[in-house]
């Protein structure tokens, strides 16, 4: 099974946060292909950038994308449990790694589950943990199927690009999920708040 990596950027390697590249790649063994789409010249945005990367994750015949913006630092990477997981689950689309709570709902609510949590399902098998729900696709750092990387969605979407997986992950009845329990920690971290704006649209 091939695993690849894609890394989100909009601005130059000299300004990336807190050596989050080199965070990621202390969690990855050599072998891992890690693909960094820079759209310093924000010709892109956000959502083309996201097309960029799974197609060429695609042209890499990937089974697996390791999805991450440049902003985040992991905490934990249990790669192989999160493909265990999707093995179990061909209606899950990816499986996100928690993060701390960001907006001003989530801090209020203790988090990101915690903001509707009837909303989220949690489940067992095999040992594994997981927490399924059907809201939104997420761009934070996870792991994606090749399913998911097939289908067909549009970077213009007016509603963005979380919205427009989400609504091609809708039509072909896929779900989401989170690793590990409810409770657990955050297994990353997004440390977007220290940057400055750069006009990057979403």
């Amino acid at each position: 099974m091939t695993v690849v990596a894609v890394v989100i950027s909009d601005r130059p390697r000299d300004l990336y946060l807190n050596d989050c590249l080199d965070n990621l790649f202390a969690y990855l063994v050599a072998d891992y292909e890690v693909h960094v789409v820079d759209d310093t010249a924000h010709e892109m945005g956000m959502a083309g950038a996201v097309k960029d990367g799974w197609q060429w994750a695609v042209r890499q015949n990937a089974d697996y994308l390791l999805h991450i913006e440049e902003d985040f630092r992991l905490i934990d990477l249990p790669l192989r449990a999160m493909r265990q997981v999707l093995d179990l689950n061909p209606h899950l689309a990816q499986v996100v790694l928690k993060r701390q709570p960001w907006s001003n709902e989530e801090r209020a609510a203790g988090g990101q589950i915690e903001t509707n949590p009837d909303a989220y399902v949690q489940r067992e098998a095999g040992g594994l943990r997981w927490v399924e729900h059907a809201t939104l696709f997420s761009v934070n750092p996870c792991l994606i199927p090749r399913r998911t990387l097939d289908l067909e969605w549009s970077p213009t979407h007016p509603g963005g690009v979380e919205r427009a997986i989400t609504e091609a992950c809708e039509a072909a009845d896929m779900h989401f999920a989170y690793y590990g329990h409810r409770t657990d920690p955050p297994r990353c971290e997004h440390v977007g708040h220290v940057r400055a704006s750069t006009g990057w649209r979403w």
